[in-house]
C-alpha cells in the first residue's frame, strides 16, 4: 500500500482530512500490522517513541482538521501528548517548540490493515410457539431481521455511527476493497412451517455472515520541529528520521457490518430452536 501525498492547497480551498488519499490493499488474518511499512506505508511508532503512542494518535487525530492540517505536541523526556490548545494553554502561548517540547502538524487518514468474516451472535427473529399436546403441531412462524453495522476503537472513546460511516465509505480518506454493508440496510421477513414436539416451544433465530475490517489511523507529517537551544529547526519527517507516515500499531478501529448475498438480502443462517416445557403444564 502507498500513500499519495495531496500539493499544498490554495489559502482559498476547503481542506479537510479527507485531502489524505490512500490506495492499495493490505490485507491478513485479523491482525494490525506490527512494525516496518505498515497500512498505507506507514511505519510503526510504538515502542520507539516516549509516552502512549495509541493514545497519541487516537487524540491527535480526533481533532477537527483545519485548514493547515491537524497538530500536536510530545514531550520526549515524559511522553506527554498535547494538542495545540492545550499546548498553548500549558506550555507557551506561542506555537513554537520550547525545551523537551516537539512540535509537529499534518493530515490523518485512515488505511485498511485486514479484513476477515466471523458468524455474528444468533438473533431469535420469531416469537416463541409452544405445544402442550402430547402430538406433534405443525405451526406457521413469521420471522424478520433488518442487518446491523457497528464500529469499535482499541483505545479512547466510542466511535459513532456516522463517524464510523465516513472512514469506512472512504470519504474520511479510506481506500477499500471488501464484501461491505456499510450505508446499505437490507431485512427480510419469512414465513416457515415448523413441526413443534410434544410439550415444547419452538422459536425461529437467525445467524448473521458479516466482515470485520479493521483500519489503522496514520498520520502524514508536513511539519516536525524542535528547540534545543541552538534555534529552531523544521523538518519534514518524524522525528527527522526519514519516514512521513506513522501509525500506533495498538491503536485500531474494527467496523463491522452484516455481508449481503448478491441479490442483496442478508448472508446467515436460520436455525430453529427447541426448548422443553414443564411436563406440569402439559397433557399427559
Amino acid at each position: 500500500m502507498r500513500l499519495i501525498r495531496i500539493p499544498k492547497p490554495k489559502k482559498s480551498a476547503l481542506v479537510t482530512a479527507a485531502a489524505l488519499a490512500l490506495t492499495g490493499l493490505l490485507t491478513g488474518a485479523g491482525t494490525a500490522q506490527a512494525a516496518g511499512a505498515g497500512p498505507g506505508g506507514a511505519t510503526n511508532i510504538r515502542g520507539t517513541d516516549p509516552g502512549d503512542t495509541d493514545v497519541m494518535i487516537e487524540r491527535l487525530c480526533a481533532q477537527e482538521g483545519s485548514l493547515t492540517g491537524v497538530y500536536g505536541a510530545l514531550n520526549v523526556d515524559t511522553g506527554e501528548f498535547k494538542t495545540r490548545d492545550e499546548y498553548l494553554r500549558d506550555v507557551i502561548g506561542l506555537w513554537e517548540p520550547a525545551g523537551p517540547w516537539e512540535l509537529f502538524r499534518g493530515w490523518c487518514g485512515y488505511a485498511q490493515a485486514s479484513t476477515w468474516s466471523v458468524k455474528g451472535e444468533p438473533v431469535r427473529t420469531s416469537p416463541w410457539i409452544g405445544n402442550r399436546g402430547s402430538k406433534d403441531d405443525k405451526e406457521t412462524f413469521v420471522s424478520s431481521y433488518s442487518t446491523k453495522t457497528f464500529a469499535k476503537k482499541s483505545v479512547g472513546a466510542s466511535i459513532g455511527l456516522s463517524a464510523a460511516k465516513s472512514i469506512f465509505s472512504g470519504s474520511a480518506g479510506g481506500s477499500f476493497s471488501y464484501e461491505w454493508g456499510w450505508e446499505k440496510t437490507s431485512s427480510f421477513e419469512r414465513r416457515s412451517e415448523k413441526t413443534i414436539p410434544p410439550c415444547t416451544q419452538v422459536s425461529v433465530t437467525w445467524t448473521p455472515y458479516q466482515r470485520v475490517v479493521r483500519v489503522n489511523p496514520v498520520f502524514y507529517v508536513e511539519d516536525y520541529e524542535w528547540n534545543k537551544g541552538n534555534g529552531r529547526k523544521t523538518v519534514h519527517s518524524w522525528r527527522d528520521r526519514g519516514y512521513n507516515t506513522v501509525y500506533s500499531y495498538g491503536y485500531y478501529i474494527d467496523g463491522t457490518s452484516d455481508k449481503l448475498l448478491p441479490n442483496g438480502q442478508p448472508d446467515g443462517r436460520e436455525d430453529k430452536v427447541e426448548e422443553k416445557l414443564d411436563p406440569k403444564s402439559c397433557v399427559q
